[in-house]
């Protein structure tokens, strides 16, 4: 008899995790609480304009071509450069970010940049954001780039509280302060995107071609450790499970309540067919403004207008799309995947509580679905 999968979410990772599992000769079954696969990662159009709620490059790791040979089998993709801007509205300047020294250069207070970065420690260990930041850049760039954004990016009032930071600024310092090209992977890792305007959505579909998929479903109890799951009034069993939802939900806050932070998007058309200046696709807003980031998506979709439309991106508490970096949290977050039995895997955002791009949940896939 055939084994039976059930994926607790149709975004990137539960289609991903069911396109795995159906090559293993699996019966899988996708539980997705809306109408569409793909999550977040899902081209919508709006008055023509292709877009996702907020841009999704495909960031492959240059050690792990494997993951690109994957989607390459399924989509024609675009090898491309990422390069952004932030907006310092103390200087009323755009700048590269990340943040490249030969810029420094054009700053009205350059000289106490450089008498800052000349007095940096040259050893040390960051305990935080804000120590990693100011031992790195000084205290001048700090405050102009990264201080204001990511208290307005977590709705915190210190830096300090994010404390996934233990490594040596020293060490890390040269990803903080780049020189050479201004461009925002370098050597790391290769950036990719359909060429086709309608994104990632073809996968989504290949992915569960042969697979059972509900949609707007909502999952009304969880007994994981059964491998059982209860929706319309009738458990279900089977005998994998793959979560892809906030672990927290599905051991009814056993441990606590894990916090996320969301955003609000708001689309634009413009009557202008480009506003960002080659070769330029962020815009990042490091002071008060109430949002954090303007993309214009035609400069990654290549889709063809006389006119642009953007996406103004604000802070939000009413959706999960970033898992908070407080190892408190994380400790929490682990606590709940120790719980998990045999045969049950947590990938995706939420079900890893970690910040995963879609290269890392591919290498995620297959890493725990190859002795299955």
């Amino acid at each position: 008899m055939k084994k039976k999968a059930i994926i607790l979410g149709g975004g990137f990772a539960g289609v991903t995790a069911a396109n795995f599992l159906k090559k293993k000769g699996i019966d899988v079954i996708i539980y997705e609480k809306s109408d569409v696969l793909g999550g977040g990662c899902r081209t919508f159009f709006y008055n023509g304009h292709p877009y996702t709620f907020g841009p999704h490059h495909l960031l492959v790791d240059v050690k792990q071509p494997h993951v690109y040979d994957y989607m390459a089998q399924y989509l024609d993709l675009r090898k491309m450069d990422h390069y952004n801007m932030s907006y310092v509205a103390q200087d009323e300047a755009f700048y590269t970010y990340p943040i490249h020294k030969d810029e420094v250069e054009l700053m009205p207070d350059k000289d106490l940049i450089y008498e800052e970065l000349d007095a940096l420690p040259d050893s040390g260990v960051a305990k935080n954001f804000d120590e990693f930041w100011r031992y790195s850049i000084g205290d001048t760039l700090y405050n102009k780039f990264m201080n204001s954004y990511s208290k307005k990016m977590w709705g915190i009032k210190n830096n300090t509280q994010l404390d996934e930071f233990t490594f040596s600024f020293k060490n890390k310092r040269e990803n903080a302060l780049k020189t050479g090209p201004k461009k925002s992977f370098d050597g790391t890792k290769n950036v990719y995107y359909p060429t086709a305007y309608d994104g990632y959505n073809s996968y989504f579909e290949e992915c569960v071609k042969g697979c059972t998929v509900h949609f707007n479903t909502l999952i009304e109890g969880f007994d994981i450790n059964a491998k059982k799951i209860y929706v319309d009034g009738e458990w279900h069993s089977a005998d994998i499970i793959v979560n892809t939802l906030s672990l927290d939900l599905i051991y009814d806050y056993h441990f606590g309540e894990l916090p996320y932070k969301g955003r609000d998007f708001l689309k634009i058309i413009l009557p202008i067919e480009r506003i960002t200046p080659e070769p330029y696709f962020f815009m990042h807003y490091a002071g008060d403004e109430p949002y954090t980031r303007i993309f214009e998506y035609k400069t990654l979709t290549q889709y063809k207008s006389p006119h642009t439309m953007i996406g103004i991106e604000f802070p939000s508490d009413k959706n999960k799309l970033y898992p908070y970096p407080i190892l408190s949290e994380i400790e929490r977050a682990k606590k709940y995947i120790d719980l998990m039995p045999d045969d049950v895997y947590t990938i995706g955002r939420m079900g890893k509580y970690y910040y995963d791009n879609m290269d890392m949940i591919i290498a995620d896939c297959f890493k725990l679905f190859s002795d299955i």
